[in-house]
C-alpha cells in the first residue's frame, strides 16, 4: 500500500509543481510540506519493508493520523482557494491546482483506508497472542 501512496504523493508534488499560487503563500508552504515531507518518510517505509525492517504499530498509526490531517487540509486549502473569487489574478495553473486538490483529498482517503486495515490486523495478532 505505501508504493501506491507514494506515487499519489509524488503526483501532487509534481502537480504542485505547475500550479503554486504566489498570492497564498501559507497553503504554498503547507503543501510543499507536506508532499515534500512524506515522499521522505514514505520512501524510508519503504526501504524499511525491504530490509525486513517495518514501522510498529504506533509510529504507523502517528505518520498515517498526521498524514490525513495534513493532506486534507492542503487538499481542501487549494480547492477551496481556486473556487473563491478573488480580486487579484492567481499564478499557476487552475487545472493543475484542482487536480492537486483533488489528488490530496484522496491520498487522506486511501491513507485512512489503509490506517483501518493496520489497526484491524493488529487486533487480529493481539487476539491470536493471548489464546
Amino acid at each position: 500500500m505505501s508504493i501506491g501512496f507514494q506515487m499519489l504523493t509524488i503526483a501532487c508534488l509534481t502537480l504542485h509543481h505547475y500550479s503554486y499560487d504566489m498570492t497564498d503563500i501559507p497553503t504554498l508552504m503547507l503543501c510543499s510540506g507536506t508532499y515534500v515531507g512524506y515522499v521522505v518518510v514514505l520512501s524510508g517505509e519503504i526501504v524499511g519493508e525491504m530490509i525486513f525492517a517495518p514501522l510498529d504499530l504506533v509510529q504507523d498509526m502517528y505518520f498515517g493520523m498526521l498524514g490525513v490531517g495534513l493532506f486534507s487540509v492542503s487538499g481542501g486549502l487549494v480547492l477551496s482557494s481556486r473556487t473563491r473569487t478573488v480580486t487579484h489574478p492567481k499564478t499557476g495553473d487552475p487545472t493543475a491546482a484542482m487536480l492537486m486538490g483533488a489528488i490530496s483529498v484522496l491520498n487522506a482517503f486511501v491513507l485512512l483506508f489503509d490506517l483501518s486495515l493496520a489497526y484491524l490486523d493488529s487486533e487480529q495478532f493481539d487476539d491470536e497472542a493471548s489464546v
